[in-house]
């Protein structure tokens, strides 16, 4: 049997002037896994995040986190926060201490822990997000990535064993992009499992483990990453497009330069394998 950290059950949300952002979203979310979540902007993916943080409170449905029913009381939501970190799309409304250090510190500062545990967390979510160089420096100063980082550091600090990464990749040019990646697989322990909602297929195609589409406040595919750019209707119901590396291969295997049956390859140095091989 699958551990599982949260199991959501018919959750549905709708904001304050009606508007139905879930609908009736029923998924489990394993232990140790890395999951993709793609949708266009309004198709429920922030929502759904917010809801597995505790900031948003089900309409209706329920979910639960380690075999518990969340909880809504201010002791209940803070132990729920330490292990169930978000990184917001924009950082600057996550960051909001006068200097970089400060900022990582606020978390562990508030849970309890002794000062020697405080420091060696911080000084871990440092040297995993490469901000050393930017602990005494102002907020304000730092750019797009950096911020980026810093946030990430933030919650890294408070060890948690979720990760929902809203957009992580947003505003970053392809080597920032590929540098977070590379500090994520820093991070997986076989029990952490990353929730990463994108707008970059290919990312999501060569990175996941499970990828999960959403539309209209539903859940429209959840399941393998290959599989879902065989599903034509899923594709056009989102809007989405087929990874690049995805569309070669199977144009390669049309033209019979590659076996009908071969491993499908994930990323661009898979493929350059696969033809290297011919």
């Amino acid at each position: 049997m699958t551990a599982l950290y949260f199991d959501v059950q018919h959750l549905s949300y709708a904001y304050a002037d009606g508007t139905e952002a879930l609908t009736n979203i029923s998924l489990q979310i394993p232990k140790g896994k890395k999951i993709a979540l793609l949708g266009h902007n309004g198709a429920g993916k922030s929502t759904l995040f917010q809801h597995l943080n505790g900031i948003l409170k089900p309409s209706a449905g329920s979910i639960t986190f380690c075999h518990e029913t969340l909880s809504y009381s201010r002791k209940a939501l803070a132990a729920l926060r330490q292990q169930v970190g978000i990184v917001f799309q924009d950082a600057d409304n996550q960051l909001f201490s006068g200097t970089v250090k400060q900022d990582i510190a606020y978390g562990p500062l508030n849970l309890g822990w002794s000062q020697d545990k405080i420091e060696e967390k911080i000084a871990w979510a440092v040297a995993q997000t490469e901000v050393e160089a930017l602990l005494d420096k102002p907020i304000h100063f730092l750019s797009v990535g950096q911020k980026k980082r810093v946030a990430m550091a933030g919650v890294l600090a408070m060890e948690p064993s979720v990760l929902l990464l809203d957009e992580p990749t947003a505003g970053l040019d392809n080597y920032y992009a590929a540098q977070f990646l590379q500090y994520l697989a820093k991070l997986e322990n076989g029990q952490r499992t990353f929730l990463l909602a994108t707008h970059d297929i290919a990312l999501a195609y060569e990175w996941a483990d499970q990828i999960i589409v959403m539309e209209a406040g539903k859940i429209i595919y959840n399941g393998d990453p290959i599989e879902l750019f065989y599903r034509q209707e899923v594709l056009d119901q989102a809007h989405l497009e087929r990874p690049w590396v995805f569309d070669i291969t199977r144009a390669l295997q049309q033209k019979k330069l590659l076996d009908a049956n071969l491993s499908m390859p994930r990323s661009k140095e898979d493929l350059q394998k696969l033809i290297a091989s011919i």
